[in-house]
């Protein structure tokens, strides 16, 4: 991988989907996570970014599961409820 592969600014056009729900879960996982993520997190993380819409969006929604990719997807999880519960809270 090159030296630009975890340029954040690169990624953060990366997360952009055709789904805000998806725009939303990439970019609260790379905002929240990324940062301390490990490089292997990394790599599967930039992975998931080439994957289609369609199925990208039955992992982040639950109705399909990846083992390779769960901890991600738990984080994104994660992030998302945080991120509902602080708008709530306003």
């Amino acid at each position: 991988m090159s030296e630009d592969t975890f340029d954040k600014g690169k990624l953060r056009w990366r997360c952009r989907r055709g789904m805000r729900e998806l725009d939303q879960a990439m970019l609260a996982y790379l905002d929240n996570s990324f940062d301390s993520a490990s490089i292997e997190e990394k790599k599967d993380f930039i992975d998931l970014l080439d994957w289609q819409e369609p199925e990208l969006y039955k992992l982040i929604s639950g109705k399909e599961t990846h083992e390779r990719y769960q901890n991600i997807i738990n984080k994104i999880a994660g992030n998302l409820v945080d991120n509902a519960s602080r708008i709530k809270n306003v």
